[in-house]
């Protein structure tokens, strides 16, 4: 045979062939040896057995192929390989000595079969087989294998211990051994039961070696191969304690059944095709739903939220590993948060899963209010700071208001009228700055740009920084994104500039850094910060040079209540760093510090940069008098008089027709009893007798659909969420507001 021919064969075996030279470098090898190893000829040859295997197994195949080169005897080997890709596998190693022409030793040939899953296999019979023993000795119940017969084959400890009799005395012997002397008919007629195919329940009574009498409830049935008794099982318990045991049974279901109808926490049990077997009644309360009408039913019948866990439920029963979430909305427009736990369900013939959820509305609204807490702490120490601006702001007002009273100069006092809307436009920023931050609500992520906020954020800080200490921003990537909840974002830089500055005190020459990077995180990189994965990241440097902190107190600084200051009516709560901490992990980030004691401390951030790009800014056109294109009848709704009277007069100049109302009530008198109609109302939020809210909730109830701009002082983020799905809103208009943003606001929605 050629040697071309020769190739061709080994080409074509279904099992691996290799050769190698005798230092164990790959010469040949066959496709389904490359299929075998996952790659390629040309990336086996010349590879060495060591690099594919762990330094213990290279020296047990070394040892082995020594041996082969030494007797010229081939072996048989199996042993573990490590793919490129990490993966491992199961080898069987036929190898054998290759000889040249002389005669002498020349390398090595064989064949490789993967046995990864016969070893997986054999692994879980033996398992399997170990449980079978394990249950068939250690089980609660008799069990006796005897042959055709009736003579005993294999008995269990609980028939030792019931009997009295050793294993070595009963078996080959007659099962009728135990039988009571008057119940050998019964015995025998329980045999032929058996035999007869059926699977019969006897009271039997049986003697035991010390003369006593137990009453036994036993049950049958055969074995048989091919029509052939291979041998007949039987199994029985002492009737009293299967008495006892069915009493102890009902009464722990009951206890379950009690445990899961008085759980306040969502439980449900679905079959292998994810179909409902069972939920509790707080199941049926929250869907609005029935037990009768759930069960059978896939669980996305209960509600649209529900239809993502179908698929992760086929993955846990395939998997065999839980899934958890956190923070999950279900019931469609409830305002209820849960978390989410998924198992499996260990029976493996029937499978199946447990859903449970766990009502954490109650525990996330505390937490809300803990960080509104802690930035109502925050607020505290930048109060002075912006008591000041204010306190400029009113003297601005009222020396401006003085000169245009006492002023006749036409010019002059278009120049304070400027000026005095200038400060107002800067009360107004102010305000609503603070109204941002001190917003409560569970956070909105965002794109936003990371510098931008810092720029905010020291603009607030800055007005309660002590002049001793100076801000020196470096390098600022503005072009950075992150996706992040901005008021989230806000508290934690403030957290930070304010402790700095606590750390600074009255020294001179204080001084606070912040630098801005985009900076690749590699594995090492990602174990230091503690993050999910690895990638492009936002890194901000806060750095102070206060007095630092002591090894002692650097490892406790993220722990809650934890603090520094002394006691007394300065001290803070604690909760800051650690509130930083947590929203800088829920926000798939991570935090560390550095800090000397005498020296200052620089903490360091890492947050995500955002994959998502910014929506280009689109600008309304509107006529160069600031008027709107469309005249429209408004109704202004507001129960402050000055704001109704000084409303009527900008919307009139807009050109619109005005009629107003006080409150939510004469606001649903002037919608019933008006015959001409209105084509918009601008609606005031926070007004006695009947609210906004409620004046919407009112106009639905009656069939109006005049359309809704809601008006409010207060950040939106105070009103109630579902409010927003009403269908009469179609914009929100912040108080204060200058001429050109109601001219803005009206321009959309008439256009």
């Amino acid at each position: 045979m050629t040697s071309e021919k020769y190739r061709t064969i080994l080409q074509g075996m279904q099992e691996g062939y290799y050769e190698t030279d005798l230092s164990g470098s790959f010469t040949f090898a066959n496709e389904s040896l490359c299929r075998i190893t996952e790659m390629s000829s040309e990336e086996i040859l010349g590879l060495n057995f060591r690099s594919y295997t762990s330094k213990a197994t290279a020296k047990r195949v070394f040892k082995a192929f020594h041996e082969t080169y030494l007797t010229g005897i081939p072996m048989r080997i199996e042993y573990e390989i490590i793919l490129a890709s990490g993966k491992k596998k199961v080898i069987d190693n036929s190898a054998s000595l290759i000889r040249d022409q002389k005669g002498n030793p020349a390398g090595f040939c064989g064949i490789v079969t993967d046995i990864t899953r016969r070893k997986r296999l054999e692994s879980q019979m033996r398992e399997n087989r170990r449980r079978y023993e394990a249950l068939f000795e250690n089980a609660n119940e008799l069990i006796i294998t005897t042959d055709a017969h009736g003579y005993i084959k294999r008995l269990n400890k609980k028939v030792e211990e019931i009997s009295g009799y050793t294993r070595k005395e009963m078996i080959g012997k007659s099962i009728l051994m135990i039988a009571h002397p008057e119940d050998r008919e019964i015995f025998i007629e329980f045999w032929k039961e058996i035999l007869a195919g059926n699977t019969p329940r006897f009271e039997l009574r049986v003697v035991a070696k010390g003369g006593e009498t137990p009453y036994l409830l036993a049950s049958g049935s055969v074995v048989r191969n091919g029509g052939k008794i291979v041998e007949i099982q039987y199994n029985a318990q002492v009737i009293s304690d299967l008495k006892e045991a069915q009493r102890t049974i009902l009464d722990l279901s009951n206890f379950l059944n009690s445990i899961i109808e008085s759980s306040p926490n969502i439980l449900i049990c679905l079959d292998m095709a994810g179909k409902i077997q069972m939920a509790n009644p707080v199941t049926s309360r929250i869907f609005r739903k029935p037990p009768s009408a759930i069960t059978g039913k896939r669980i996305s019948f209960l509600s649209s939220d529900m239809k993502e866990f179908e698929d992760v439920i086929r993955g846990v029963q395939e998997s065999r590993v839980p899934q958890f979430f956190h923070e999950r909305a279900l019931a469609g427009s409830s305002n209820q948060i849960f978390d989410i736990s998924i198992y499996p369900l260990i029976d493996p013939v029937h499978g199946g899963a447990v859903f449970t959820a766990v009502d954490i509305t109650e525990k996330k609204h505390m937490e809300i209010q803990l960080i509104h807490a802690q930035k109502m702490e925050t607020i505290g120490e930048l109060a002075g700071g912006v008591a000041h601006d204010f306190n400029n702001i009113l003297t601005g007002i009222s020396g401006n208001l003085a000169m245009l009273r006492y002023t006749t100069d036409r010019t002059k006092q278009l120049a304070y009228l400027d000026t005095l809307e200038k400060i107002s436009d800067r009360a107004r920023d102010l305000v609503r700055q603070m109204l941002v931050f001190t917003k409560r609500h569970e956070g909105r992520p965002e794109n936003i740009s990371i510098c931008q906020v810092i720029e905010e954020v020291i603009d607030m800080a800055s007005k309660s920084i002590p002049k001793n200490i100076r801000f020196n921003l470096g390098n600022m990537e503005s072009s950075a994104l992150v996706y992040i909840d901005h008021t989230q974002l806000t508290q934690v830089l403030l957290n930070l500039i304010v402790n700095a500055k606590d750390a600074i005190g009255d020294r001179q020459r204080g001084r606070i850094s912040i630098d801005v990077q985009v900076v690749s995180v590699d594995k090492d990189l990602k174990r230091h910060y503690l993050l999910d994965e690895a990638g492009k990241y936002v890194k901000v440097e806060l750095t102070d040079n206060g007095c630092g902190m002591s090894k002692e107190i650097l490892p406790k600084i993220f722990d809650p209540f934890f603090s520094t200051k002394q006691k007394g009516t300065a001290k803070g709560t604690g909760l800051g760093l650690s509130i930083t901490y947590n929203i800088i992990k829920n926000a798939g980030g991570g935090i560390q510090v550095q800090s000397e004691e005498g020296k200052g401390s620089q903490f360091s951030i890492l947050l995500p940069v955002s994959r998502s790009r910014k929506r280009p800014a689109v600008t309304a056109e509107k006529n160069s008098d600031g008027r709107d294109s469309l005249r429209a009848r408004i109704l202004l709704v507001d129960d402050e008089d000055m704001l109704r009277d000084i409303g009527r007069e900008m919307l009139e100049h807009l050109g619109h027709e005005v009629e107003t109302a006080h409150d939510g009530i004469s606001c649903l008198d002037k919608l019933k009893t008006d015959s001409l109609g209105f084509d918009l109302i601008i609606l005031d939020m926070i007004m006695p007798g009947l609210d906004g809210y409620h004046t919407l909730q009112e106009m639905l109830k009656c069939g109006i659909k005049t359309r809704v701009v809601i008006s409010s002082g207060f950040s939106f983020e105070h009103e109630r969420q579902e409010m927003f799905n009403n269908p009469l809103i179609v914009a929100k208009l912040n108080k204060p507001f200058n001429m050109s943003e109601l001219s803005t606001v009206l321009g959309d929605i008439l256009d």
